[in-house]
């Protein structure tokens, strides 16, 4: 056997093993794919006397070719050769590929958004379809994300044993944003402010804004959120938002809850009676119609607002619009262009107390009359169950009626503990004592009739008509209402009562 070995071109990682010629046949050994393939070709001239597996595998051996070779690729090969079948190329040994690193990764551990939806049911087997918020509110401080780095790569072998280095994966290029930090390490990433993360272009970072580029709807459900939410659209009815940093609703906002600890702006509210807004800071609209409007901060509404119940813990601002139908109730004074209207609803208007202790007043007049009820009605349905004797009735419905009784006096107990409760609360209940309190009314425009105005102690309505400007304060020496010249709501109730006491006397004085 005759054998004669070259090198050929390096760039296409091939290479010539060996060439081997024998009466009976011709085989060529070539090294492919930068020597992790071993490929034979035989020409065959003498079948009977062709190449065995174990003269195959003592060439390899001899080219160190050993644990790479396949051995039932090498049967096959010998197989085919044996039949006088020349063959191309054939694959009989081959080395391992070596496998480049993973490249650094960011891996998310709270939600951005993007993510899909998923519904879930409740106990009872219902969807609410309105729960479509898949974005995460971050704390600061807490973790949002890992960065992993790049790991290193599996070595491969070539077809002789020989080690193929693996590239180590690439670092991660991650760029930190605003209100993003990193520990020591850059493996864990934590937030630095409240809000929602956003990852875009390799950088992530959070942001304190989330905004509706149209209607809050069913695609977009309700909404909580750690920041400001702006809709450039409509609140649709039934959709609620949350938001501790404030809300901005270009449009109409229907029949919805919205809540901030922030200031609150919309267009319009069309409240049907049901809807509610609560908010901390300064709550501004165009319009209301039967809306309910709880403030901490002042109320401003700049045209109109219609059959709404309003309650402000500082100032009702309507200087240019109109109020009237349901309740205001403002600590520190309500200002209005026109209050009040001809025809319709009344309109009741409170200044000079703080609505949360209104409120809490209401609900221990309402929970007392309400137990009160509730027992008159158990004493009555007791005294039903009386009126027959025990003992001329069956024993299963005597011992249904015994139950029943037992269970009717425990309750009637219960009620009488909270009655109690609750009377006791409400005969300790005092206002608070607030300095800034305004017991105020300022008229722009026109007081109308059907205007209920409480003040101090006093409350009167009105029967005609009166023009403005005026202010209403508490007439606190003679009772009933003071009508007196208009002054902005900064001068108190009792400094506009001063001025026109001694406007009065100055009158006096100079007509006699």
């Amino acid at each position: 056997m005759s054998m004669k070995q070259s090198q050929q071109s390096k760039e296409s990682g091939e290479k010539t093993i060996g060439v081997y010629t024998t009466d009976a046949y011709k085989l060529t050994l070539k090294a492919m794919n930068h020597m992790l393939e071993c490929r034979a070709s035989i020409e065959v001239l003498a079948p009977s006397h062709s190449i065995s597996p174990v003269e195959l595998t003592s060439i390899l051996r001899e080219n160190r070719i050993t644990d790479s070779a396949n051995p039932e690729q090498l049967a096959a090969f010998c197989a085919d050769a044996a039949q006088g079948k020349n063959l191309e190329n054939i694959l009989i040994a081959s080395g391992l590929e070596p496998i480049p690193g993973k490249d650094g990764w960011l891996e998310l551990i709270v939600s951005t958004g993007k993510e899909k939806s998923e519904f879930t049911e409740d106990q009872q087997g219902h969807i609410n379809f309105k729960l479509v918020q898949s974005f995460s509110n971050v704390e600061p401080g807490q973790q949002i994300a890992i960065n992993h780095s790049p790991t290193p790569g599996e070595p491969g072998l070539t077809i002789i044993g020989e080690t193929i280095p693996a590239p180590t994966g690439n670092p991660n290029d991650l760029i930190a944003g605003d209100g993003v930090a990193f520990s020591e390490d850059k493996t864990q990433i934590f937030a630095e402010k409240a809000g929602r993360v956003v990852f875009e272009n390799n950088t992530l970072f959070i942001t304190e804004e989330f905004v509706v580029n149209g209607d809050v709807d069913l695609n977009v459900g309700h909404i909580n959120f750690n920041g400001v939410v702006d809709i450039k659209g409509d609140v649709l009815d039934d959709f609620n938002i949350t938001a501790t940093k404030g809300i901005n609703v270009t449009g109409t906002v229907g029949a919805c809850r919205l809540e901030s600890d922030g200031p609150i702006t919309v267009g319009s509210v069309a409240g049907k009676g049901e809807g509610k807004i609560t908010c901390k800071g300064t709550f501004k609209a165009r319009y209301l119609n039967q809306a309910v409007i709880e403030c901490w901060e002042d109320i401003e509404v700049a045209y109109e607002a219609r059959n709404s119940i309003l309650k402000s813990a500082r100032k009702i601002l309507l200087p240019s619009g109109l109020l009237t139908g349901g309740k205001a109730i403002a600590l520190e004074g309500i200002e209005a262009k026109v209050l009040g209207a001809r025809a319709g609803a009344k309109t009741h208007v409170l200044a000079g107390v703080y609505f949360p202790e209104i409120d809490q007043l209401e609900f221990l007049r309402t929970s007392i009359r309400s137990t009160t009820e509730q027992i008159e009605h158990i004493d009555d349905t007791l005294n039903l169950l009386k009126k027959k004797p025990l003992s001329t009735m069956s024993p299963a419905l005597r011992e249904a009626t015994e139950m029943r009784i037992e269970m009717l006096n425990h309750r009637l107990a219960d009620l009488y503990t909270e009655k109690g409760r609750l009377t006791e609360e409400l005969r300790e209940f005092s206002h608070g004592t607030h300095p800034t309190t305004n017991p105020k009314i300022n008229v722009l425009g026109s007081l109308k009739e059907q205007v209920i105005i409480s003040l101090g102690d006093t409350r009167e309505g009105i029967t005609m008509e009166i023009p403005g400007p005026l202010s209403v304060v508490e007439n606190t020496r003679d009772g009933g209402l003071r009508f007196v010249s208009y002054s902005p709501l900064k001068v108190s109730a009792g400094e506009a009562e001063k001025n026109a006491i001694q406007e009065a006397e100055a009158s006096d004085s100079s007509d006699s």
